[in-house]
Order: C-alpha cells, then structure tokens, then sequence
C-alpha cells in the first residue's frame, strides 16, 4: 500500500457506512486523499463536490449531480459535508500541524454536536473581542487627536507670545518633544492594535474552518488576501500616517527652537 493509499484509507474509516456512494469508491477516496494533501484543513465542499465528479464521470456521466457546486440544491450541497468533515480530520492529524490551530484545538477537531457548540460560541466571543479592539482603536484615536490639537494650540501661544526669543524657544522645545513622545506612543498603539487584530483575524479563520461558513475568510479571500492595494489597504497603514506626520512636524519645531535656545540660529 502507498502513501496515497494509507491517506484514502483512512479518510474512508472516518465516513458512516451509510454515506459512502455505491459502486467501487477505492478511486474516489484516492482523490480525496489528494485533497488531504494539497488543500488540507483548508478544503471546502466545492473542492469535494469537484473530486466526486471528476469520479462519477467514469461510473455514470450523465448523473445529474455532476455540474458546478453553485448550482446544486441545498440538500445536495450538505451531502458533502461528512466528506469535508473527515478530510478535515485526517489532514489536521498528520503531517506537521499549523501552530494556530494547534493551539486552538490541541485534542483535534470537535467530532461531536456539543463540540461544535462550544467552539461556535467561541468563535462569536472572538468576533465580538475584534468589535470591541475596533472600538478602543477609535477611542485612542480620538484621544491623540485632541490631545495633539491641545498641544499645537499651545506651541502657537508660545511662538506669538512677547518676550525674548530664546526662552519662547525653549518653551517650543519642551512643547514639541512632549507632542513627539505622544505622536510616538500614538504610532505603536495604532501598529499594535493592527498586530493584535491581525491576531485574532487569524484564530477566526482557523475555527471557520470547522463551521458551516467562512464569512470572514471569503471576505479575505475577495480582498486578494491584502495583496493587491487596489483592491485593500489595511485600516492601519491608513492610520499611521497621521502620528508620523506629527512626529516629522514637532522633530522639525525641536530642532528650530533647540537652535535658536542655543543662540545659533537667529530670526
């Protein structure tokens, strides 16, 4: 027996006797070894579907299932998913484990209706948690943002303000290297809540695999995967440009007004 084999073998003893086609199925589960091996835990049913026809072809061409996944009843659609269940369970148990999901299923895929419970009442846990980092994200946005009005305010009064030039220069210099250190506090917290959002977008993914749909990964899937900035720009890449703007104008008003403190520029 070869290596295919042992995988079609042991994709076959995880599907009921009473779900498996008539006839001789040995090449249909070959096939489905291949999907063990080429798609793994991330087969869908389409892919399933496809291998069963390219196997019906040869037993019964005019068989009626054999057409493109989207246009099969629904009904015939869930017949697949005791199919994906197991090529699911094979992959995820041989070969070297995705750390992710390794970390989120460490005794293996959930095998049973209450499994599948529990892991689905997590999945809505984590998409909330995601809802809830979004909304902290505009909070600390806002926060900056006034807080950086507040201290350009402030770096005005002390340019317009009378009196001699190299202590209203030093005042900028303390205004501008604190409005510095907060644009900075301001880029890491925008990058870090990118990070940790990318996070828990990864684990997402990883427990859609074991439900009905995968909104979120098809969402990712119809944005090129990020690839493509025509199609997606990520919300962070966006953000950061704000705080390093800020940085780039109070270095620049540190340096004038260090200057000038020092009495070596003169206005």
């Amino acid at each position: 027996m070869n290596y295919l084999e042992r995988v079609a073998r042991a994709v076959k003893a995880e599907i009921p006797p009473s779900a498996l086609p008539s006839g001789n199925v040995d090449d249909l589960f070959n096939l489905y070894a291949v999907l063990v091996l080429t798609k793994g835990v991330d087969v869908t049913a389409s892919d399933v579907h496809d291998a069963w026809s390219a196997w019906q072809i040869r037993q019964d061409p005019t068989h009626a299932s054999i057409q493109p996944f989207g246009q099969l009843t629904a009904a015939v659609q869930r017949q697949d998913a005791v199919f994906v269940r197991a090529i699911r369970k094979v992959a995820s148990s041989s070969g070297p484990a995705d750390p992710v999901t390794a970390a989120l299923l460490p005794y293996g895929a959930p095998e049973t209706p209450e499994d599948s419970e529990r892991l689905f009442e997590l999945y809505k846990i984590m998409v909330q948690s995601s809802e809830s980092l979004v909304n902290r994200r505009q909070g600390v946005n806002t926060f900056f943002i006034t807080v950086n009005g507040a201290i350009l305010t402030g770096l005005g009064f002390f340019i317009k303000a009378g009196g001699k030039e190299e202590l209203k220069a030093l005042g900028v210099l303390l205004i501008a290297l604190t409005g510095f250190i907060l644009a900075h506090a301001w880029k890491s917290l925008v990058t870090s809540f990118g990070q940790l959002n990318t996070g828990k977008f990864a684990v997402i993914n990883r427990i859609e695999r074991f439900l009905p749909a995968a909104i979120f990964y098809a969402e990712w899937e119809a944005l090129e995967r990020g690839m493509n900035p025509k199609v997606y720009r990520s919300f962070t890449s966006r953000e950061i440009w704000a705080p390093f703007l800020l940085m780039f104008l109070y270095g620049l008003a540190a340096a004038a007004s260090f200057l000038i403190a020092c009495g070596i520029w003169r206005i």
